[in-house]
């Protein structure tokens, strides 16, 4: 392992929120073509870098090629997009106190959710995310999917 998802697993002292899947209830998505190497954080797992109480998102998988950061909120039901939106938020910082300073980081928040209505569809399209002085379009993957459908151009 190298780059970006060293340096980010150097940071993580309990091991327990490190896995291998983003799976939440019966929603998911694959990572099967996803780039390698990869650390791939569960905040609600004991070792998170965020407290148990704190508002985030459900994952973060940082990669090193490219040096990216996927924000992952799994919704299994109809998702609130302004929530989704802050927990997203939160993640950012979160990702962003992980990430080493000197290193460029591109961002991608991501919504996990089975099929969405018209009106979801419109708020979720307007929905952004703050990372490092950049504003990042929130991007929706379909569960079951898989998530390099969200890595757009890097």
């Amino acid at each position: 392992m190298n780059g970006l998802a060293h340096a980010v697993r150097a940071r993580i002292e309990d091991r327990t929120c490190l896995v291998d899947d983003v799976v939440k209830g019966g929603c998911g998505a694959s990572l099967s073509d996803a780039p390698q190497p990869r650390v791939v954080i569960d905040l609600d797992e004991t070792g998170s870098p965020l407290g148990g109480a704190q508002s985030k998102c459900d994952y973060l998988i940082f990669f090193a090629d490219p040096s990216l950061v996927m924000l992952i909120e799994i919704k299994d039901g109809a998702p609130n997009v302004a929530k989704v939106e802050r927990q997203l938020q939160a993640g950012a910082r979160a990702a962003d106190e992980l990430a080493p300073r000197g290193v460029a980081v591109l961002c991608r928040p991501v919504l996990v959710s089975r099929a969405l209505r018209h009106q979801k569809q419109v708020d979720l399209r307007k929905a952004v995310v703050r990372f490092r002085g950049r504003e990042e379009r929130v991007r929706r993957v379909a569960c079951g999917d898989s998530l390099t459908d969200a890595l757009g151009n890097t």
